[in-house]
């Protein structure tokens, strides 16, 4: 069995043992399957009904999404840093790190990354 603890009508945590709360904490009982579908990802625990409910396909669509765009923009950061070093050899004048063809295959991937970024409303 795991607890499910409620605060404020949010999941404050899951436990595998039956803690002892004060009075503004409700505890759920659930299966360890049920556990398990929590922790796969695939189920949350809805709170109104106390229980632990599949997710819907709109929100697995956009958690995805979301993890996508995550990896999108992590790489937008992680090389900006070779954009800014390009542009201030050029601008002085010195031998540049990249070559123009690695400079402008490396702003298309840059551009190809951003375009793959989507909007969640």
């Amino acid at each position: 069995m795991k607890y499910v603890c409620i605060e404020g009508g949010n999941v404050i945590s899951l436990l595998d043992y039956q803690p002892n709360v004060p009075a503004s904490v409700t505890v759920v009982e659930i299966s360890d399957a049920e556990a398990a579908n929590l922790d796969s990802g695939t189920h949350i625990f809805d709170v109104a009904s106390g229980t632990v409910v599949s997710k819907s396909s709109d929100a697995i669509s956009q958690e995805n999404t979301l993890a996508q765009n995550g990896q999108e923009r992590e790489f937008l950061n992680s090389t900006d840093w070779k954009v800014l070093r390009h542009i201030r050899q050029k601008h002085l004048g010195i031998t540049t790190s990249l070559t123009e063809e690695e400079y402008t295959a490396l702003e298309q991937q840059r551009e190809d990354a951003a375009q793959r970024i989507v909007d969640i409303e």
